[in-house]
């Protein structure tokens, strides 16, 4: 007869099988010898340590204020619009969508799906809807706040299509199908990307065809917006078509358009406060202190340098630091830092001017949805600010104004017929808005004072007519959120930890525009980051700047250093002060900067809100690995940041085997253009102590009657990129093990680069350029051709 211990045993025996089957069949793609694990891709080694997290968790258990079903139906809604975005642009047009669809039957809700649990989505039932507005981020990667929904949806990253079914949680009052558990849900989509990436639209694309595998169905076509076309009327197009889907789905009879210019319903209150009351104007994001920083509890890190790389050359070119010690945020070579810009002043008082608020600019406000459900309640971080410190810290006030915004937001408001007349075109006609708002980069304050000018043109308004005036809870409705700038870093945390240096291009242009619609600023259009960074130089290199605290006529919530090239500034009216010009033509605005802690304005010291967000653009593990670097102009930025590590692994083992790096570097001209270059010949110097055949290869375009760019120096270098992708081998036998890295312009740069790599593998190679193309994309899977470009 056994004992009990034998049968303890026995159990022990049993259970301990079991447990060895399940994580075996749950990591049976890369326990069996799919890819040995340093050929997986980040993404695929991310999902084996959340399969390994998921096996020893189990399921979540339920938080009711993570439910947003329930939220929706406490709030008495029907239809709950969830984003995933990046940088802002997603969550704007979620808004504006809860606005355009909203009526009796259609009743949304907004929400960020980071702070919601995706295991609900099943228990919506058949008379609810749910939206999605995704972005995608990178080289087809979810935006950060999608990342759970999507890891659950897409579990398996290598084929999306082939993913589990994920575990739901089922209603009370119906079971869910075990494979299709999503029957009976309906969703929408709309996706945002960029044509001149690979993987376009990637996230909406996996997320759509997933839910749809799993049973759901969709409402009307999957929306695609193109950002390198005009992603403002993709969505135009996708709505029209879809909305009134979505009325008719939800049994609403309510016309989409009735045509009439009625007045919309305000979606914040304004309360304007005691003067007296404590008011943030510094641009705080937060109150009080975090343990960790991130993109919504930035850093205000002390500038540790500025300067001018290129002194010489037609346009500005920075090079900031900045000191994370304190922080708690450390960076690697390949990553982004996010740095939270101000609006000129000449900016914000245009605007101040435009909405008549100059005489109390400085007043304190608090600003409220008018929706007491709303997922947001206040427009600000923080909980109360001045109208002034709302548009130079948290609102966009130079972009121009989308067309559909002009007849939802602007129009209802025009009470004179050359307002009306003014303003329907821009309204109506997407050719008369791109060549008048588009071309023209007219931001809200320069429509206002465009369409006021078009009533003084006129002549004098009849007697049942009003002058055009733009309430300012509309203005502000107008006006998205303003977002961090991201700029990879070029500096190496290895090799200057806590150090992190941003290489930027001051942008400046003079606008396509009628002299008529200059309005008070000319056609002169500035990039709202990059000339605040270039204020920030400014002010440390000792430019003209003023205390605001000790003006004449300031009060105590004008604080900060006015950094100005305008003598009599500061004044009412900045926007009526005209800019001084530099040597380089370049206008030179005035900011409102803040000082670093107990500092003063002769010690010329700054902070600056930043924060480091990570990123899938990184070295070989292995060292031995060879590189092949493109970054003209500021996409030189993470391969300065790369060069620099494998230079300090050559310096401090130059035994150890390193592969070939190589650098193919472009700008306009040598004279005047070549970045870094001292530092960089040095740095390859050091390099070829371990890697004898690494070196920069240049392509300098208006240095020689014909323009020559970095993608005819790899043709031309044909047999060192060869010999550098062959890594070793005798011949290729599909994609290349070298790594390949590409920083710069998308449209262009990024495309001619991949089909000189093509090419060159082709013919040496014996095979045709479509074989070789896809050699290139499975570099891509396998995050040995990394793309950081933008356009």
């Amino acid at each position: 007869m056994a004992t009990p211990a034998a049968f303890e045993w026995g159990d022990m025996v049993i259970v301990s099988g079991v447990i060895i089957g399940a994580a075996t069949f749950l990591l049976r793609r890369y326990i069996f010898g799919a890819k040995p694990a340093q050929d997986l891709t980040i993404a695929q080694k991310a999902a084996m340590a959340q399969s390994a997290t998921k096996a020893s968790t189990g399921r979540k258990e339920y938080d009711p204020d993570r439910d947003f079903v329930l939220k929706m139906r406490n709030a008495g809604k029907n239809v709950v619009i969830l984003y995933g975005s990046q940088t802002g642009t997603a969550e704007d047009f979620a808004t504006r969508l809860s606005k355009d669809i909203h009526s009796p039957a259609v009743r949304p809700l907004v929400l960020d799906p980071e702070l919601y649990d995706w295991q609900c989505l099943a228990s919506l039932s058949s008379d609810e809807l749910v939206i999605f507005v995704l972005a995608t981020a990178g080289e087809g990667e979810p935006t950060d706040n999608m990342e759970a929904w999507y890891n659950a949806l897409a579990s398996d990253p290598e084929t999306p299509d082939d993913s589990e079914v994920p575990e739901f949680r089922a209603p009370k009052d119906r079971e869910l199908d075990e494979d299709m558990p999503l029957q009976g849900i309906s969703y929408a989509m709309f996706g945002l990307g960029n044509n001149t990436y690979e993987q376009f639209n990637h996230h909406a694309r996996v997320v759509d065809r997933r839910l749809l595998s799993l049973g759901a169905s969709r409402v009307g076509e999957r929306g695609e917006g193109d950002d390198d076309a005009d992603i403002e009327e993709d969505f135009s197009r996708w709505k029209e078509a879809t909305l009134p889907l979505i009325r008719e789905h939800l049994g609403s009879t309510t016309p989409l358009d009735s045509g009439d210019e009625s007045m919309p319903e305000p979606t914040w209150k304004i309360v304007e406060v005691d003067s007296a009351q404590q008011a943030w104007v510094k641009g705080e994001l937060f109150e009080g202190s975090v343990a960790t920083h991130d993109s919504r509890h930035p850093f205000m890190a002390p500038v540790t340098a500025a300067t001018e790389l290129t002194p010489t050359a037609d346009r500005h070119l920075l090079h900031v630091e900045v000191d994370l010690a304190g922080s708690g945020m450390r960076h690697e070579a390949g990553d982004h830092i996010g740095v939270y810009p101000t609006n000129a002043d000449e900016e914000v008082d245009l605007m101040l001017d435009a909405l008549k608020l100059l005489d109390k600019a400085d007043m304190p406000i608090y600003v409220r949805a008018t929706d007491p459900f709303a997922a947001q309640q206040s427009l600000f971080p923080v909980e109360t600010t001045t109208y002034r410190a709302a548009f130079r810290h948290y609102l966009e006030i130079t972009a121009p104004v989308p067309r559909s915004q002009i007849k939802s937001m602007v129009l209802p408001y025009a009470r004179s017929e050359a307002a009306r007349n003014f303003l329907r075109p821009l309204a109506e006609d997407k050719d008369a808005h791109a060549a008048t708002v588009g071309s023209g980069c007219m931001s809200l304050a320069r429509l206002v004072n465009a369409v006021r000018e078009a009533e003084k043109q006129s002549g004098s308004l009849a007697d049942c007519e009003q002058p055009f005036e733009l309430p300012i809870e509309a203005a502000f409705e107008l006006c998205p959120r303003l977002q961090a700038r991201l700029y990879s870093v070029s500096s190496s945390g290895k090799v200057r930890p806590e150090r992190p240096t941003i290489t930027a291009v001051v942008l400046q242009y003079d606008a396509n525009t009628p002299q008529s619609e200059q309005a008070k600023m000319g056609a002169r259009r500035c990039g709202v980051a990059t000339n605040y960074l270039l204020g920030v130089l400014r002010y440390l290199r000792g430019d003209h700047a003023v205390d605001l605290e000790a003006a004449p006529g300031s009060t105590a919530l004008r604080t900060g250093y006015l950094v100005t090239n305008n003598k009599q500034l500061p004044v009412a009216d900045s926007s009526s002060v005209a800019m001084a010009m530099d040597h380089k033509d370049h206008a030179l605005q005035s900011f409102t900067l803040q000082p670093a802690p107990n500092s003063s304005l002769e010690a010329r010291e700054l902070a600056i809100p930043v924060f480091i967000r990570k990123s899938a653009f990184r070295l070989p593990a292995d060292q031995a690995t060879p590189i092949i670097m493109i970054g003209p102009g500021t996409g030189l930025a993470p391969m300065r940041a790369f060069i620099q590590e494998r230079a300090q692994a050559a310096r401090e083992n130059p035994n150890q085997p390193m592969g070939t790096t190589l650098l193919f570097f472009g700008a306009r001209t040598e004279e005047h253009d070549y970045m870094y270059r001292e530092e960089l010949e040095q740095l390859f110097a050091d390099i070829r102590q371990a890697a004898p055949e690494s070196q920069i290869i240049t392509a300098f375009s208006r240095d020689q009657p014909q323009k020559i760019y970095v993608q005819h120096r790899l043709a031309e270098h044909g047999e060192l990129v060869y010999r550098a992708l062959l890594s070793g081998q005798q011949q290729l036998s599909g994609a290349p093990k070298a790594h390949v890295y590409v920083c710069g312009d998308a449209k262009n740069m990024a495309k001619d680069v991949s089909k000189a790599l093509a090419s060159l593998i082709a013919e040496r190679e014996a095979i045709s350029e479509q074989v070789a193309a896809r050699w290139i994309s499975d570099m891509r899977k396998l995050s040995r051709y990394q793309e950081d470009v933008w356009s």
